[in-house]
């Protein structure tokens, strides 16, 4: 065997390259908004990503765990924007809400235009946060699965 010979350079096994496979169909169904795929998904990567023999697989399953865990943290980052931007608004509800008692024949409250805009802006935003996050989201699976069909290693 030559000294150069890494494990990684070794040619998978045909059932964990089809585990792969698996894991990014998986992860491609959170595009279409599915969760219990993506989570399925993190599951086989996380199981397979340190399998004996897995060669340049195990970087596509580290590949998709990364993707996995950045998507989440940039959608909750997005809801937070947009919740946040929102509090004025649903603050105000929620305190006529208690004055009145829950009695809907009472029920008046007046928004300033500051929390309006505030509103609107932070729900743009997040909506265009949301948007980002989707496309990156599409992109990092789309170049695995390009990258695994080559059969290269992924970043």
């Amino acid at each position: 065997m030559p000294a150069e010979f890494n494990a990684a350079d070794a040619e998978p096994s045909s059932t964990e390259y089809s585990v792969a496979w698996i894991a990014y169909a998986l992860q491609a169904t959170g595009v279409f908004g599915f969760l219990l795929g993506p989570l399925v998904g993190l599951v086989i990567s996380y199981v397979r990503r340190d399998v004996a023999g897995a060669g340049y697989l195990a970087s596509h399953h580290r590949w998709l765990i990364r993707t996995v865990w950045w998507t989440a943290l940039g959608y909750l980052a997005c809801l937070a924007v947009i919740f946040f931007g929102a509090w004025p608004i649903i603050s105000e509800i929620f305190r006529e809400a208690i004055r009145t008692g829950g009695q809907a024949q009472e029920f008046s409250f007046g928004i300033a235009w500051h929390s309006i805009f505030a509103t609107v802006g932070a729900a743009m935003l997040g909506g265009l946060g949301i948007v980002v996050v989707w496309i990156w989201n599409l992109y990092r699976i789309m170049r695995g699965g390009f990258l695994l069909a080559d059969r290269s290693p992924a970043p």
